[in-house]
């Protein structure tokens, strides 16, 4: 199923370690990543994007709920202008995203940081094991509910 996933970690050595637990999941064929960022919640209640892959670019949906995080529009790839909007939510998909929203922006709390990534995965316990072994929350959200 092609999601988006969010996972919550207490700081930037367990964001790394995270990201390479979701890369290793990608080479062995679990799951496949399409996109990631990772962003940091500061001190002041920003969260600003600490880095994107070199894979492709996240979807439009993604971008937009990367943009939601970080509390702007603005996409993490110069393609995000030239793609259109087709993925936009309607009025009753969009209160689902804002729940989602709520419920990631509740335990990214200051000085944590989250793993955003679009993956397509069949069996959801492998990334949790393994995001959990860390000490990382895992919120997902189907693209199909957009």
């Amino acid at each position: 199923m092609h999601r988006i996933v969010v996972v919550v970690l207490n700081n930037e050595t367990k964001a790394e370690e995270g990201k390479t637990e979701l890369l290793q999941l990608d080479s062995e064929g679990s799951i496949s990543i399409y996109g990631y960022a990772v962003v940091a919640k500061k001190a002041d209640g920003t969260v600003v994007v600490k880095q994107a892959d070199g894979r492709g670019t996240l979807s439009p949906f993604a971008r937009s709920l990367l943009g939601s995080l970080t509390g702007s529009m603005r996409s993490i790839s110069q393609s995000a202008a030239s793609q259109g909007s087709d993925s936009a939510p309607d009025s009753n998909k969009a209160k689902t995203g804002d729940n989602f929203i709520r419920d990631v922006m509740e335990v990214l709390v200051p000085n944590r940081v989250a793993i955003v990534a679009e993956v397509e995965e069949e069996w959801t316990p492998v990334l949790d094991t393994r995001m959990e072994s860390i000490g990382g929350v895992v919120f997902r959200w189907m693209v199909s509910e957009v």
